[in-house]
C-alpha cells in the first residue's frame, strides 16, 4: 500500500472514531437510534485490500471506538465481522465483467446497487451490535426498533456523506 493511501485512511480512521466518540454516540433518537457512521469506513475499502488488511483496520477501527466508549468488545467484535462480509457483499453488487479496482461509491457501482450494499452492511452490522449489547435478550420488540431505527439513520448519513464527498481520497496510480 503507497504511502498517501495509508495516510489518508488514518487519518479517515482518526476522524470517524472522533465524529463517532464525541458527537454521534451522544444522539439517542426518540431513545432508539444512534447512528454508528463509523462503519462508513469499512463500508468504503476498496476490492484490492486484502481480507486481513480488512480485518486489521476494522478491528483497530472497532477497538478505538470501544476505547472510548466504554463498550468492551461489542464495536471490534461488530466491525470486525462486518469487515469479514465487506468484500463479499461487495462481489454481490459489483457486475461480474468488472476486474478492475472497484471502490464502492454511487459512481463506480451505481446509484441503486451503492444503496443496497450499504444497507446489508448496515443491517448485519447493526444486528451484532444490537444483539451482542442486549445480552441476555430480553425485549425483542425494543430490539429490533434499535436495529432498525439506528441502521436507517447510518444510511442516510452514509448517503448523504457519499453526496456531498465527491472526491474519496488519494488517486490511485
Amino acid at each position: 500500500m503507497d504511502r498517501d493511501l495509508f495516510l489518508h485512511r488514518l487519518f479517515s480512521l482518526l476522524l470517524l472514531v472522533a465524529l463517532q466518540v464525541l458527537f454521534l454516540n451522544r444522539i439517542a433518537l426518540f431513545g432508539y437510534a444512534t447512528p454508528l457512521f463509523y462503519i462508513w469506513l469499512i463500508a468504503r475499502f476498496d476490492s484490492s485490500m486484502t481480507r486481513s488488511g480488512v480485518l486489521l483496520w476494522a478491528f483497530f477501527l472497532g477497538l478505538l471506538i470501544d476505547l472510548f466508549s466504554g463498550t468492551p468488545g461489542l464495536n471490534a467484535a461488530s466491525a470486525t465481522l462486518l469487515a469479514m462480509f465487506q468484500p463479499v457483499f461487495l462481489k454481490l453488487f459489483v457486475p461480474l465483467d468488472r476486474y478492475d479496482v472497484i471502490v464502492p461509491g454511487s459512481s463506480t457501482m451505481g446509484g441503486r446497487p451503492f444503496t443496497g450494499y450499504l444497507l446489508l452492511l448496515t443491517v448485519l452490522h447493526h444486528t451484532v451490535y444490537f444483539i451482542l449489547r442486549s445480552i441476555p435478550l430480553g425485549d425483542w420488540p425494543v430490539l429490533v426498533l434499535k436495529i432498525v431505527f439506528s441502521a436507517i439513520m447510518t444510511l442516510v448519513f452514509m448517503l448523504v456523506a457519499e453526496l456531498v464527498s465527491p472526491n474519496h481520497g488519494p488517486k490511485r496510480s
